[in-house]
């Protein structure tokens, strides 16, 4: 990763540091509805003990040459893209929105501007993954949660009712189904057919199968605080995310710690454009 992307990727990670602890410590500094308010600390709460030391370590392990580093800090990238735009046009103003703004608009042109280098720059770890389940678990959860997202929008239109996770939020849409249908469910989905058919594209495998925990983790905080405020939480849903969240970690850190030379199943296939 050059210069002014890795600058702009420490600058997204130490603001999201700071954001996500004021958020948590600081009482009434969200203005929403209790849930939407409850889901955006528990995002705080991965932010700032999980993404954010995530995105350190891949920055300074990527500064000094370690393999993996780059796929971290895209994976933590991702992320903070992911959930700062949600913060920046679905959360009410707060004294944060131009921080959160300024850390959707670092980590966004952070990845612009090197993240394509920095997964390539990882993209041999790729090859230590397990081709078939981590393909299989990239497309289930691209699959999985597409068609949740697609059957909860059609049955609002037809029926005329929110979802009544949009009702207790206080919101009339949700841009998790924008953020997901449009962009990350499809990168999901490809990264996974690019390890199963041993593509160039198989490098983004690796920060995918980093980023699925992360936004988990986000996900289960804010059940967390639902729960201890007395709110019912979709416990299959938790479970679902947990298992996706806990294979998706296996997977990716068996790739990184897996030696090069257990990389058979790269010798059996022969690497093709795409």
């Amino acid at each position: 990763m050059s210069a002014i992307p890795y600058r702009l990727a420490v600058l997204a990670t130490v603001l999201a540091a700071l954001a996500s602890a004021a958020g948590i410590v600081v009482t009434g500094l969200y203005r929403d509805a209790p849930n939407w308010v409850q889901q955006a600390r528990g995002t705080d709460l991965a932010t700032l003990f999980l993404a954010a030391p995530l995105t350190s370590i891949g920055l300074w392990a990527a500064r000094r040459g370690h393999v993996g580093g780059g796929a971290a800090v895209v994976a933590g990238l991702l992320y903070l893209v992911y959930n700062y735009a949600i913060f920046a046009f679905a959360v009410a103003l707060n004294p944060l929105t131009l921080v959160h703004i300024a850390v959707l608009g670092a980590s966004l042109w952070s990845l612009l501007l090197g993240g394509t280098a920095a997964a390539r720059a990882a993209g041999a770890v790729a090859d230590g993954l397990d081709r078939r389940l981590s393909g299989g678990l990239l497309i289930a959860t691209g699959v999985l949660f597409g068609v949740l997202w697609v059957g909860q929008i059609i049955g609002a239109i037809a029926s005329g009712v929110l979802p009544p996770d949009l009702v207790s939020a206080g919101i009339t849409t949700n841009p998790v189904y924008a953020l997901d249908l449009a962009f990350f469910l499809p990168l999901c989905v490809v990264a996974g057919i690019a390890v199963l058919r041993c593509a160039a594209a198989r490098s983004l495998a690796l920060p995918m199968l980093m980023w699925v925990p992360l936004m988990g983790t986000g996900i289960a905080g804010g059940f967390l605080l639902m729960a201890m405020a007395g709110d019912d939480v979709p416990l299959p849903v938790v479970a679902v995310i947990a298992i996706l969240g806990l294979g998706s970690a296996a997977l990716a850190s068996h790739a990184l710690v897996r030696p090069a030379g257990a990389r058979a199943w790269t010798t059996r296939a022969t690497p093709t454009m795409g």
